[in-house]
């Protein structure tokens, strides 16, 4: 059976960039488009459950979150002995016991990215108060996110990010955001090397190949993309691909919003060397 890999982040954190990144290391010679990213789709969506019988339903009509929890590792395993290729999946899902296991998942990416600066992008996202997204950010445990008519367990940051390092069964390769920015080409290097190693890909990129893939996905391109043609991921409040820089918080975020998230979260910044 083939197993298959997640993507896994805090929303706002680069997962779209990095499937973009990932999409495109097959497609490099053709023109890059937003709906590529098609290719490495989210888990926790309505259709790939369209076998299932005897589904429960939230009040908003979406699967609910009971009962996919309870069918997500068999639809892992359908899903899986179905395909005849490598299956990636995108999630922001804290990896809660039900979730996944090394039964069914070879490994996972997880990128992270400063809390501080997330908080910006989730508030324009959301449309909520700055105030309301802190809140929700630090303490939650129980936030649900609705992804294509399924709930999906986001959790606390810390929970979200602590659960997937946790995961030890299987093989991991944890990004910053901030490397994937400023070394961009390395990190695109380790993603190959590690994709290679836990699937046996034989993807190689040479120089050429790998400059033209960051060429396609860098963040101008892809704003650039959303601009001309719309992005099926944006929000009425914002566009997806909005700022994508680093450290924004320094400008925007009060000194008491900023005091409140590094305490709260000081073990996990220091040691991702945010602090």
């Amino acid at each position: 059976m083939q197993k298959n890999i997640f993507l896994a982040s805090y929303p706002k954190s680069g997962n779209t960039w990095l499937r973009s990144i990932i999409g495109n290391f097959y497609n490099f010679e053709k023109d890059f488009t937003l709906q590529d990213l098609k290719s490495i789709p989210l888990l926790s969506i309505k259709k790939h459950f369209k076998e299932f019988e005897n589904k429960i339903y939230s009040n908003n009509n979406d699967l609910h979150f009971d009962w996919v929890s309870q069918n997500i590792i068999k639809c892992q395993t359908l899903l899986n002995n179905k395909s005849n290729h490598l299956n990636i999946y995108k999630t922001h899902s804290v990896r809660h016991k039900k979730f996944t296991n090394e039964t069914v998942n070879a490994g996972f990416i997880y990128i992270v990215r400063d809390p501080r600066d997330i908080v910006i992008s989730f508030k324009n996202f959301t449309g909520k108060s700055f105030d309301d997204t802190i809140q929700e950010f630090l303490f939650e445990k129980k936030l649900m996110i609705n992804t294509n008519g399924a709930q999906e367990l986001l959790s606390t940051w810390e929970l979200n990010v602590q659960s997937w390092l946790n995961y030890k069964n299987v093989p991991s390769l944890i990004i910053r955001y901030e490397d994937l920015k400023l070394n961009t080409k390395e990190i695109v290097l380790k993603i190959q090397k590690f994709l290679n190693k836990i699937h046996r890909l034989k993807l190689y990129l040479n120089d050429y190949e790998v400059d033209k893939i960051i060429e396609n996905t860098n963040f101008n391109n892809l704003q650039k993309l959303e601009d001309k043609n719309g992005f099926d991921e944006a929000t009425k409040y914002s566009k997806f691909f909005r700022s994508g820089t680093s450290n924004q918080w320094k400008d925007i975020l009060s000194n008491s919003q900023v005091q409140l998230i590094e305490k709260n979260l000081q073990s996990l910044m220091k040691y991702f060397n945010y602090i």
